[in-house]
């Protein structure tokens, strides 16, 4: 008996599509909740007060010292409710690509500890090092997660010259000078703080989860 050809597009890592569903069902809620079938008819504007994260409530309540499971809770809700279809389209593009990659490499479990971390990273990251009181929402920042995560593989994997190695950090240092020349000739919202915050968690998380991986960045750093 001849084995079946592979497949031509490999399947995604399971938790990828833990994720992706999650944010899909977000969006089917509240296009039903405004075709009227359920819910209120601002059912987006109230899934975002409901679990988007608050710096400045979060900033008030550890400084009165304040610890309520609501103001952690939100650092890991505030990726699945968005201000719009196209947000949440483009952040879905990302955790697949990116997700799918990172998940093929380290495994499911690092697929959601990368997602996880970086989501708090960047929540505490926007509450400590901006002003703003805009809240948090979408998935981009534990995108940008997964996209140091990706990073770091990259990295590790490449050899020879500096110059060649830090060509693993291309599409992120393209896409945050974007971020942060949109933000500042635009005088947009600081989002670029908390996605800078989660690309450094994910890679950091990605290095410390791969067996052997802190190892091997130290011993690049060494090297030159």
């Amino acid at each position: 008996m001849s084995d079946s050809p592979p497949p031509a597009v490999n399947p995604l890592p399971p938790a990828v599509i833990v994720l992706f569903l999650a944010v899909v069902i977000g969006e089917a809620y509240i296009a039903g909740a405004e075709a009227q079938l359920w819910g209120q008819f601002d059912a987006r504007i109230g899934l975002i007060r409901q679990f988007a994260f608050l710096p400045e409530g979060f900033e008030r309540a550890v400084s009165a010292g304040i610890w309520q499971p609501e103001l952690f809770w939100r650092m890991l809700t505030y990726p699945f409710v968005h201000d719009a279809v196209m947000q949440s389209i483009l952040a879905s593009v990302l955790i697949l690509a990116l997700g799918k990659f990172v998940g093929e490499i380290l495994g499911n479990t690092a697929v959601f500890a990368i997602f996880g971390i970086s989501s708090v990273c960047a929540a505490l990251g926007y509450a400590q090092f901006t002003s703003s009181t805009y809240p948090l929402f979408g998935g981009h920042p534990p995108a940008y997660g997964l996209i140091g995560g990706f990073s770091f593989v990259l990295f590790s994997r490449a050899e020879g010259l500096l110059s060649h190695q830090l060509r693993a950090f291309r599409m992120l240092g393209l896409l945050m000078a974007i971020n942060i020349s949109f933000s500042l000739f635009s005088s947009g919202q600081t989002l670029w703080v908390a996605e800078l915050c989660a690309a450094v968690a994910g890679f950091i998380s990605a290095a410390l989860i791969q067996p052997g991986g802190l190892a091997s960045l130290v011993a690049k750093f060494r090297r030159h």
